[in-house]
């Protein structure tokens, strides 16, 4: 049974879709049995919220649905996601897959009407690095935003191979 708890990175649509899916294939018909299905699928804060409902207050599936995406969905305004896309950067430690996939889940968050364009993430992208990086990022002038990540995947490889030359050379000195 698919879990949610309000604080991983599951995102309320994906959970519905998943239990929708899961609730599916138990042939659930009756709507009590749905119900309780449904409140097993929460945990945590999520599960808390679930049990603070007013009693009576869902008077059926739909609208647990909509209290549901009301109180735990996406509120975030059109300009939200285009303006902590641009301000992304790499944090200090982390890995360069774990935050490739940050920033892909960012870009692919921002809607269509505010999206920038493939260029603009890729130069996005360059400047979430150290100036250092950027430039030998900018040299390897990638078609696509996936091009410039296996770009960045090999830069970062060779550098940290060269660091660790370097830590060998030192020590025989």
């Amino acid at each position: 049974m698919p879990k949610f708890t309000g604080i991983e990175g599951v995102i309320v649509e994906e959970h519905l879709e998943s239990f929708y899916s899961y609730a599916n294939n138990l042939d659930i018909s009756e709507y009590d049995v749905w119900m309780r299905v449904f409140f097993q699928s929460r945990d945590g804060e999520a599960r808390k919220w679930f049990r603070e409902l007013s009693p009576r207050s869902i008077v059926d599936i739909e609208a647990l649905d909509d209290a549901f995406l009301k109180h735990w969905g996406d509120k975030k305004g059109l300009l939200y996601y285009h303006t902590e896309f641009g301000n992304l950067k790499r944090e200090n430690g982390e890995l360069l897959t774990d935050f490739n996939k940050r920033f892909n889940h960012m870009y692919n968050k921002i809607q269509d009407e505010v999206k920038p364009t493939t260029t603009s993430a890729k130069l996005t992208y360059a400047s979430a690095f150290h100036s250092d990086f950027f430039l030998l990022l900018r040299e390897r002038r990638g078609a696509t935003l996936a091009d410039m990540q296996d770009a960045t995947l090999e830069i970062e490889s060779n550098i940290m191979a060269v660091e660790k030359l370097k830590g060998n050379v030192d020590r025989r000195r």
